[in-house]
């Protein structure tokens, strides 16, 4: 019989009573975990509001220099500058968090805005950060949430 590493040959029966050649696969070994459980309930580099803050005002600012509003350009924006405040943040490599951007864009034009948001998360690891662009015609706001995660 013929084998190479990780498979062997063997034979079984048919129903005739022939034996019929198959070959059997050994099970090779499992990959070696990347990260494993370390038990630190800390951040090594813990999360500075004060620079997620500055992202956050940067990218509106520019993303808002020569905006006109407009419904159809808006969607996009909204989805370019919040994928360009997370990008940003997400660099900065603070350890351990999970972000959530959301961008709204909404034209002032005599009507109220509400929104609110509920979580259930550790007041102490978990928060969030928003930052409001306010023109006469216009007015942006973006919220970043990070949740720390074990």
């Amino acid at each position: 019989m013929e084998s190479t590493q990780g498979e062997r040959r063997g034979s079984i029966k048919q129903g005739g009573g022939r034996r019929v050649s198959v070959a059997f696969t050994v099970p090779q070994s499992r990959p070696v975990l990347k990260y494993l459980p370390s038990y630190r309930l800390e951040p090594k580099y813990p999360l500075n509001k004060e620079v997620c803050e500055k992202i956050i005002e940067a990218v509106m600012h520019k993303a808002f220099e020569n905006f006109n509003y407009s419904p159809k350009t808006s969607l996009t924006l909204c989805a370019q500058i919040s994928e360009e405040i997370k990008n940003r943040v997400k660099a900065q490599h603070f350890d351990r968090y999970r972000y959530v951007c959301i961008v709204s864009i909404a034209e002032k034009a005599m009507q109220g805005y509400c929104s609110l948001v509920n979580f259930l998360w550790d007041a102490e690891k978990d928060g969030y950060i928003s930052y409001v662009h306010d023109t006469p015609n216009f007015f942006g706001i973006a919220t970043l949430y990070y949740l720390y995660y074990d």
